[in-house]
């Protein structure tokens, strides 16, 4: 389901775009996640090397960081399956997670983030998480770089004008429908989890202005990120998932 809109938002980006790549550049906006198709009709006119902001050589330590944080994550996948018959399922569940966030949305994405070696525009898809001061710059400006761009183009300007000031809250709502539907709707279970993971977040969002989390210290601040994001995970990434899709993935290895 959530394939499908997404396929579909694309073609729609791509036929309505006043400029559409064609050759090798649409082979490479295929590949990518975004649905904009403006990075892949321009390339940076830099000659040789890396340019004045060292873009290529940049783009280039993106590619090998995402190939060895890929194959780290593959690695402890491979791991996980062997260990596997000795764990219990819910820690097989938790685990298998984090190999897949490791290797898809942290090694993956990164390669793919390399796009800029051959001069197209592109953001990185998930620019240091880790380093969030605040809720708002982990989904605004560091995890998932082009649902955000997605969001900003295709959904923001129908929230504004259908849900005024709360347009935010709509927003992250309908990020928890989108994630019902990937990880709800496959197990017909769980359903709420990911929505309700959603709404908190907005409910943070909005109250970060008026805590004055920008004049916390640097830790603190990202102390309060990251126990907005991983406490309240098992909404997110529920039991009926993990048990139903994510252990089964490294449990079906050892099953006779």
């Amino acid at each position: 389901m959530v394939g499908a809109l997404y396929v579909l938002i694309k073609a729609i980006a791509f036929v309505t775009a006043e400029r559409r790549p064609a050759g090798q550049a649409l082979a490479a906006y295929l590949t990518w996640p975004g649905v904009n198709p403006a990075p892949f009709t321009r390339t940076r006119n830099t000659g040789t090397g890396a340019d004045a902001t060292g873009v290529p050589a940049t783009a280039r330590r993106w590619v090998v960081r995402g190939a060895l944080v890929m194959a780290a994550g593959l690695a402890g996948g491979a791991a996980l399956a062997v260990a596997a018959p000795r764990l219990n399922r819910a820690t097989v569940g938790w685990l298998g997670v984090a190999v897949i966030l490791t290797t898809v949305h942290l090694g993956a994405s990164d390669m793919l983030s390399g796009w800029r070696v051959r001069r197209y525009p592109v953001l990185r898809l998930f620019a240091d998480p880790l380093a969030s001061r605040s809720l708002r710059q982990f989904w605004s400006l560091r995890w998932n770089t082009a649902y955000v761009e997605m969001n900003r183009v295709v959904f923001a300007p129908f929230a504004r004008r259908w849900f005024g000031r709360y347009a935010n809250a709509a927003l992250f709502a309908l990020s928890g429908l989108l994630h019902e539907a990937a990880i709800s709707v496959p197990v017909l279970a769980g359903f709420g989890g990911p929505t309700t993971y959603f709404l908190l977040h907005a409910a943070a969002v909005h109250a970060e202005p008026r805590i004055g989390l920008a004049r916390w210290p640097r830790p603190l601040a990202r102390l309060w990120t990251w126990c907005w994001v991983l406490a309240p995970l098992p909404l997110l990434f529920h039991t009926p998932f993990r048990d139903g899709l994510v252990a089964p993935l490294f449990t079906s290895w050892s099953t006779p």
